[in-house]
């Protein structure tokens, strides 16, 4: 059985929306987004976070998010 992951939204500093799939808990992300923003002057922004995430969670990737109707 695969480790499961989470899709955790959030909005960045441009107040983007964007979705990110992550097997880390939603504690851990807190942790790493506080100390992303010690590094990058208390600004987030999701192309910049998700790829210093990656180090941390070789599984985080950002997701795409479509409606689907049937």
């Amino acid at each position: 059985m695969s480790k499961n992951c989470v899709i955790y939204r959030f909005f960045d500093d441009r107040e983007e929306k964007h979705y990110l799939n992550s097997s880390l808990d939603h504690q851990k992300l807190e942790e790493l987004v506080e100390t992303y923003k010690k590094e990058n002057k208390d600004k987030v922004y999701a192309k910049e976070f998700i790829n210093f995430l990656f180090k941390y969670d070789s599984e985080a990737t950002e997701v795409e998010v479509r409606d689907f109707y049937f």
